[in-house]
Order: structure tokens, then sequence, then C-alpha cells
């Protein structure tokens, strides 16, 4: 095993048992089995990009699972139900639950969730996994009543929700309960449902409205100060 897998291997481990703030990247190298301090500073520059390889070696192998349900629900004819959508995009992560170590890097990922300095929507919605690719394509197709800034949200949101909802479960109960879990997550996918296609209230659409109005204003000022700079 080369220095940099020893090193994602440590960090997951130590994150997921003391949180992403309880670990020093000493702590990290130690327990990697490396004596040269610098190295993860060699591979990684910092604990961010350290937290971004975890999670990327990790995300392509859960994609690789998804791919596989993708294919399913594309057999079976099932591609536009929200519901089979929906569980074709958490089921590879819920799986984790069964056993501890996968178990832990869910309470990790939660974790990554609420970290600014992790972009998790970039790697949510990366276009270079293919599972993730295909179940964004079919919800475009399935939500397209909605305007596609309130999908958009309600996607990004609905992802923080799922993970901090999956790694709230795994800390009340064993990884052997799996009638539990599945009670769990069959609800949790229900709910989804009901939070994506939910309709737009008016309310809603009015703050939509004067969103996109202070979102054009600012970036016409932008363009006027930068346009005045440059012929100055």
């Amino acid at each position: 095993m080369d220095t940099r897998i020893r090193l994602v291997a440590a960090a997951e481990k130590l994150f997921g048992e003391h949180g992403l703030n309880g670990v020093t990247l000493k702590e990290i190298t130690k327990e990697a089995g490396q004596k040269n301090e610098s190295a993860l500073h060699y591979h990684f520059g910092g604990k961010p990009k350290l937290v971004e390889a975890i999670l990327r070696a990790r995300v392509a192998v859960i994609d690789k699972r998804r791919v596989v349900l993708v294919d399913q629900l594309e057999r079976e004819g099932r591609q536009d139900e929200p519901r089979e959508i929906i569980w074709a995009a958490i089921e590879p992560l819920a799986g984790l639950l069964g056993s501890e170590e996968g178990a832990r890097f869910v309470r990790f990922l939660a974790q990554a969730v609420g970290d600014p300095e992790v972009d998790m929507a970039a790697i949510a919605f990366d276009s270079q996994y293919d599972g993730i690719r295909r179940i964004g394509s079919m919800l475009d197709r399935t939500l397209e009543a909605l305007p596609l800034e309130i999908s958009r949200l309600r996607r990004r949101l609905l992802i923080e929700m799922l993970v901090l909802a999956l790694a709230s479960w795994s800390r009340r109960r064993p990884v052997d309960d799996h009638a539990g879990r599945m009670l769990f997550l069959d609800n949790l996918i229900d709910a989804s449902v009901g939070f994506l296609t939910a309709p737009v209230s008016s309310d809603t659409l009015l703050s939509l409205k004067v969103a996109q109005q202070t979102s054009d204003s600012t970036t016409s000022a932008f363009q006027v100060k930068t346009g005045a700079a440059s012929s100055s």
C-alpha cells in the first residue's frame, strides 16, 4: 500500500472516530505509519484536500453500485418514477450502514457536509461519476414542472439532509439491525419524494423572483464597474 493510500485510510478512520476538528495532521501521519511528518503536506497540501481525497475515493466506489441500480431501473422501465430514482440514489450509501467501517464513513461524510472548507456539492453533482450524472438526468425530467432554481436548491438540500439523517441513525442503532434500517430507509425515501415533488408556494415563487432580480442587478453593476475600469 503506497503512502497516499495509507494516509487516506488513516484519516478516514480517525475523522470518523473523532471528527474533522478532533484530529491533528500529526496524528494522521502517525496512524498511517509514516515517520516523515511532511508526507501529508506533500501529497495533499492540507486537511481540505485530504478530506476531498477521502470523499472522492469513496464516492467512486459507491457510484459503481449506483450505476448497477440505474441500469436496473432502465431495464424495468422505472426510470421516471420519483421513488425509484431516489432509491437508486441513496441505497448505495445507506447500504454502508451494515458495517462498522461503512457507518464510520457515513458519520465522517456528515461532518464534511457541515465543514465550510469542503465543497460537498461539487462532489455530489460531479458529472464524472456515471451514476450521479444519470440520476441527475432522471430528476431533471421528473421535476421539469418545477422552476430550475427551485429544483436545484431542493436537490442540494436533500443531499445534506439525507447524509445527516443516515449518520444520526447509525449513531443510535447497531449495524446488524437490518429490519430497522430498512424501515428507516423506506420511510426516508418516502419523505424525500414528498420533499422534491411538493408544489411550489406563491411565497416561494415571489422569493425566487426577488432573488433573481437582486442577482441580475448585482451582475449588471459588476459588469458596469469592470467595464469602466477596463476603459480607463
